[in-house]
């Protein structure tokens, strides 16, 4: 919505019906010559083709400000009254009379303006309605609502910017496309037939503005001025294309832009796009029309209706500034980049792949690593029957890094996957937050495929794994059929006592069980140090610092070599390896 302190006016057009008073469907469509910016909000009012269409009587409504009213300024502090608005009327499809004008505040009415908008007489005639002697002025005169008669009316400052109305055409769209004719800007009827000949006379001199295809130009060619822009339109047809047309032939206009000049001193572009101001933007617009819905129940949720006239869908372009306050680095640094748009649900473009020119700190045009991101998009590689890949390429003599960062450049790195050089071994790197390296927790050796928990001197955390269920947390299989190894604990020379295996349970202030370096194997009640032990005494001998309990147990089978020691209803005894029970101490 427009800021309140604006003064606007209500524009009335219409009813248009024809002779029999019938209404016309149609629309108007209203564009403003210049953005401004309204200096008590710091709001932008920016032109676009706003449509609007006809109602059931054939009457348009329309809310514009008057274009002299003072607090406007041209977003650089100087003042801007004056700009115009140009009004395109649309009936049945068909573009009937086009007008540009200055809406000054001497027109406030508390019932608006009515403006009566009719086609020229060059127009009217070619439509075959009348002779141009009978046809009705140029259109543009504006009345205060209510007002009736001819002398209630004030002609609305004309524009010098153009016709009110397209070129009359007395060539199909076919032969014109065979004939090769092209208009460069508006204004010209081509009432000869393509297929007209020289024998029939002297050929008529060529409207301005239309010349034929192949013509050279020598000079530079200006469309418009500072002071009134100009658009410049390569007709297309869908003749030749469609799926009902009536053939299939070119009829699709281009611009084609030669080149021989190879680079050099910044020669050889074939479209060159100058940023007159530091916030100015020069993007590349496709538009489209959406079809009513535009796809199976969806819809641009921000907007009342859908688009029924071409609204933008891609933009492509670079800018520096920040639109609206560009005194502050932290906007800037938003943008400053190349950058794709797309439009979100809600119909409004948003970036979605940047290219950034300035550097990512200070906000200056040009960098030595440029960031290129992604915003509300996700990046994906599609794999098809090539097997594309993702590839982060370099020779051997340096590292190849995928970082997880905070922003852009070296200076705060989190996490670092990296291919070592030369060995092109894969490590996981962390940082602290003040981006010093820490270590290489993870690494995996490319020649052995050994996995290193811990970094090259063991001072990260080690290996933490959790299991909530009965399998195993850890699980070892050896397929090799005899000799296959399962885990290996190694320890410093001559450290007999390391510890290889410990256990203890949630709560408990020591170890309840350790397996040391030289096997011995310790057990304690986890509150106190360990007081049970089992060790390699000597060779072929295990010995205890306590005695061993054996619990009651009937009369184990014959071991094929050697014999059982084992206790029974209390007394200790032997079987050897012939089958005969020794008691060696009665209960």
């Amino acid at each position: 919505m427009l800021p309140n302190q604006i003064r606007t006016t209500t524009v009335t057009l219409g009813p248009f019906v024809d002779d029999v008073g019938a209404p016309w469907p149609g629309r108007v469509t209203v564009t403003s010559s210049t953005p401004r910016v309204w200096a008590a909000t710091g709001a932008v009012v920016a032109p676009r083709a706003a449509p609007v269409p006809l109602d059931d009587d054939g009457r348009a409504t329309l809310t514009l400000p008057f274009t002299d009213q003072p607090g406007f300024t041209d977003g650089a502090g100087r003042a801007l009254t004056g700009w115009t608005y140009t009004l395109a009327l649309t009936l049945d499809g068909q573009e009937y009379a086009r007008h540009t004008f200055a809406l000054p505040s001497r027109l406030a009415s508390p019932d608006g303006v009515h403006v009566d908008l009719l086609p020229d007489a060059a127009t009217v005639g070619a439509r075959g309605a009348g002779s141009a002697a009978d046809a009705p002025a140029p259109a543009g005169r504006a009345r205060r609502a209510g007002a009736d008669g001819p002398s209630a009316g004030t002609a609305l400052a004309p524009v010098p910017a153009g016709p009110d109305v397209p070129p009359a055409c007395g060539v199909s769209r076919r032969d014109a496309f065979r004939a090769g004719m092209v208009a460069l800007g508006a204004g010209a009827a081509i009432s000869a037939s393509a297929s007209a000949s020289a024998a029939q006379g002297p050929a008529p001199a060529r409207p301005a503005g239309v010349l034929p295809l192949a013509q050279t130009i020598n000079d530079d060619l200006v469309i418009g001025s500072t002071a009134t822009p100009r658009t410049l339109t390569v007709k297309s047809s869908g003749a030749g294309g469609t799926e009902s047309g009536p053939s299939y032939y070119d009829s699709t206009g281009r611009i084609v832009l030669e080149a021989y000049q190879p680079h050099f001193r910044w020669y050889g572009e074939s479209i060159r796009v100058q940023l007159k101001d530091p916030r100015a933007k020069g993007m590349l617009t496709y538009q489209a029309h959406w079809p009513q819905p535009h796809y199976p129940d969806g819809d641009f949720t921000g907007r009342p209706t859908h688009p029924t006239y071409p609204v933008t869908i891609a933009w492509i372009g670079a800018h520096f500034l920040d639109n609206d306050d560009p005194s502050l680095l932290r906007n800037n640094l938003k943008h400053g980049h190349l950058n794709f748009e797309v439009p979100d649900s809600r119909g409004d473009l948003q970036t979605r792949l940047e290219i950034k020119i300035i550097d990512t700190t200070t906000g200056k045009i040009g960098t030595d690593r440029s960031a290129v991101r992604t915003n509300m998009a996700d990046f994906e590689v599609g794999v098809g029957t090539q097997h594309e890949q993702m590839r982060i390429v370099g020779n051997d003599t340096r590292p190849k890094d995928l970082a997880f960062s905070l922003q852009h450049g070296p200076t705060q790195p989190r996490w670092v996957l990296r291919t070592t050089p030369q060995g092109a071994n894969f490590q996981f790197l962390r940082y602290l937050s003040d981006a010093r390296l820490v270590d290489a927790p993870l690494q995996l050796n490319r020649e052995s495929g050994r996995v290193t928990v811990g970094g090259d001197d063991g001072t990260a955390a080690g290996l933490l794994v959790r299991r909530n269920g009965a399998a195993p947390a850890v699980m070892v299989e050896t397929l090799a059929a005899r000799d296959g190894q399962g885990v290996l604990v190694r320890s410093a020379a001559g450290d007999l006592q390391a510890t290889a295996v410990q256990t203890d349970v949630v709560g408990d202030t020591q170890r309840r069980f350790v397996v040391t370096a030289d096997g011995t194997h310790q057990w304690g009640d986890g509150a106190a140090a360990r007081d049970t032990q089992l060790y390699r005494r000597a060779a072929n001998q295990v010995g205890t610092d306590g005695g061993v309990f054996l619990r009651s147990s009937s009369t184990p089978a014959t071991a094929s070599n050697g014999g059982v020691l084992f206790v029974q209803d209390g007394a200790l005894r032997y079987r050897g390896s012939r089958g005969t029970v020794t008691t060696i101490a009665p209960a």
